[in-house]
C-alpha cells in the first residue's frame, strides 16, 4: 500500500494530536478518566475536565486565536528490524482555532511538508529510492485548508471527507507523565485513508509531547509552550514506486509549537516562499482558500 506524498502527516499530525477519543470511538477512556493518581503522574490532575484542558494548552490553545508546528525527521523504509534511510522532512503547519459556546473548539488547518535528501536541507525534486535503485519525482502536495470540530468532551469530528478522501481514525487513551518539572503525554493515532482508484492507507502516529509543568498545570494560561518527539509508522508513500512486500514507511521527528509564523522555522519559511509566495506574504490566508485535493 503506497501514497502519493510521505507522511499523511498527517491527515494532519496536528489534527490526530489535537483530541481526545476520535471519530465514534467515544468510548471509556482509562487515560482521561478520573482515578487514582499513580506514581508518573505525579501532580497531574485525574479529572478528565482538567486533562482536557491540559491537552488543548499542550497541543494547541485555550483561547482563540493563531497556532503553528513544526518538525524535522527522517523517513526509514522499515524491513523487520532494519532501518534504511531514505530522506529528510521538515514540515509546518498553521491553525487557526476558535473555541464554541458548548465548551468545544473549531480548527482549521493547512500543512506542508519538504523533503531533502539526506543532510543536504536543500528541497528536493526527485530523491533516490535506496531499494529500488531508482530515481522518483516528489510532489508538491499541501494538505488542506482543513476545518475540524471537537465537542466538549474532546471528541473529533471529521468531515465526511478531505480533500475527496475518506478518513476512519481510532485513538488510544493518552499516558500522562512528570518527569521533573516536564509534564508529557503519549498519543497514538490510527488511521486509515481511502481514495478512489488507490489501495487504502494505514497510518499510525505516535507522539510525545512536553511542556514546563509550572505552564501545562497554570489554568489561567491559555497558550503554553510545547516540544514534541514522533515516531509514524505508515504504509509506503506512492510515490515512491516501492514494490509490494518491501516493508513499511518509518518516520523520526521533533519539533515545537510557536505562536508566531516569523518563529517557524528560516528554512522552511524560505521553502514555502519559493513553492507559494502568496502563502509567505500572508500565511493565514492560506486557511481561505479552496481546500486542495488530499493527495497523501
Amino acid at each position: 500500500m503506497n501514497d502519493i506524498c510521505d507522511e499523511s502527516h498527517l491527515i494532519s499530525r496536528r489534527m490526530l494530536m489535537a483530541g481526545g477519543a476520535m471519530l465514534g470511538a467515544a468510548m471509556a477512556m482509562p487515560g482521561m478518566a478520573a482515578a487514582a493518581p499513580i506514581a508518573r503522574e505525579e501532580g497531574i490532575p485525574t479529572d478528565a475536565a482538567a486533562r482536557i484542558a491540559i491537552t488543548r494548552r499542550m497541543r494547541m490553545r485555550a483561547d482563540a486565536g493563531p497556532v503553528f508546528w513544526w518538525f524535522r525527521g527522517r523517513n526509514y523504509a522499515q524491513q523487520g528490524a532494519n532501518l534504511i534511510p531514505m530522506c529528510d522532512m521538515i514540515f509546518g503547519a498553521l491553525m487557526d482555532v476558535r473555541p464554541t459556546a458548548d465548551g468545544g473548539l473549531v480548527i482549521s488547518q493547512y500543512e506542508l511538508a519538504f523533503r531533502t535528501a539526506l543532510d543536504s536541507g536543500v528541497r528536493a525534486e526527485k530523491l533516490l529510492n535506496p531499494i529500488t535503485g531508482t530515481m522518483v519525482d516528489v510532489p508538491f502536495a499541501p494538505v488542506g485548508p482543513t476545518k475540524v470540530v471537537y465537542n466538549a468532551d474532546n471528541v473529533l469530528q471529521l468531515p465526511p471527507t478531505i480533500g475527496g478522501s475518506k478518513f476512519s481514525v481510532e485513538h488510544v487513551p493518552e499516558l500522562f507523565f512528570r518527569i521533573g518539572d516536564t509534564v508529557c503525554f503519549q498519543t497514538h493515532s490510527r488511521a486509515r485513508a481511502e481514495t478512489a482508484g488507490q489501495n487504502d492507507r494505514v497510518l499510525n502516529d505516535m507522539s510525545m509531547i512536553c511542556s514546563p509543568a509550572a505552564e501545562a498545570l497554570d489554568p489561567k494560561r491559555a497558550f503554553v509552550s510545547a516540544t514534541a518527539y514522533g515516531t509514524d509508522v505508515t504504509d509506503y508513500a506512492r510515490w515512491w514506486k516501492m514494490p509490494a512486500g518491501l516493508g513499511t514507511q518509518t518516520l523520526r521527528s521533533a519539533g515545537m509549537k510557536v505562536a508566531r509564523y516569523a518563529d517557524m522555522p528560516e528554512d522552511w519559511r524560505a521553502m514555502v516562499a519559493k513553492a507559494d509566495p502568496a502563502m509567505a506574504a500572508d500565511p493565514m490566508g492560506v486557511l481561505t482558500r479552496a481546500a486542495t485535493t488530499y493527495r497523501n
